[in-house]
């Protein structure tokens, strides 16, 4: 067997994934997704002796201190909780705001959040385009309905009006009245959770209680 060349470009599914995990004569294996993927590919390439890096789900979170500049911050959740339609590891899905400022951050970003283009992503100002699929959508929309049944205010979430083509949604944002169990759980999908924190010993305990 030849070693693979550097410029080789491969797509498929899962078969292909699994011929190359398997393959000697691949020494490094980098795989990006869930959790669950990283749970499957990290020992089976271990196994032949092999080397993963393992780039998988994130779920990071922003705190909003009472000093903080809102109009910064609105801006800053926005792109990075909406953009890419909420599809990247890195995007952000908590927000844990001081208690004095989270209803003024909600306002603004529910305001920002009704102006957004979504549409193609191609397309000049479009900032949120498709799920990658109706799997997607359902994820997002059974995470919505967790949300509510733990005590979360829902806005947004539902399919986009008067783009066809794919599963284009409006970007949610959930008001939690504390860190629940779905927020502990990565939605890939533009859903932003709020809670609040009275002093940042608790934030940042909140920030690192998740899996």
């Amino acid at each position: 067997a030849t070693p693979l060349g550097l410029s080789e470009v491969i797509q498929g599914k899962v078969a292909v994934g699994e011929r190359l995990v398997d393959d000697k004569r691949v020494a490094l294996v980098s795989a990006t997704g869930s959790t669950r993927m990283g749970r499957a590919v990290g020992p089976r390439v271990a196994q032949r002796f092999g080397r993963s890096l393992l780039e998988l789900g994130g779920n990071n979170a922003m705190i909003v201190a009472p000093t903080a500049d809102l109009e910064l911050v609105t801006r800053a959740a926005v792109f990075s909780a909406a953009g890419t339609c909420g599809q990247r590891c890195t995007s952000l899905r908590r927000l844990i705001a001081h208690e004095s400022v989270k209803d003024k951050i909600v306002e603004r970003i529910s305001k920002a959040y009704a102006q957004i283009r979504i549409g193609d992503p191609r397309e000049a100002n479009t900032l949120v385009g498709p799920l990658i699929d109706g799997g997607s959508f359902e994820n997002m929309q059974k995470a919505l309905a967790a949300a509510k049944a733990e005590g979360g205010e829902v806005v947004g979430g539902e399919r986009a009006s008067g783009v066809d083509g794919g599963f284009y949604v409006k970007p949610a944002i959930v008001k939690m009245k504390a860190q629940t169990g779905i927020m502990k759980e990565e939605t890939f999908a533009p859903i932003l959770y709020v809670v609040g924190y009275q002093n940042l010993d608790e934030a940042i305990v909140l920030q690192n209680d998740v899996p």
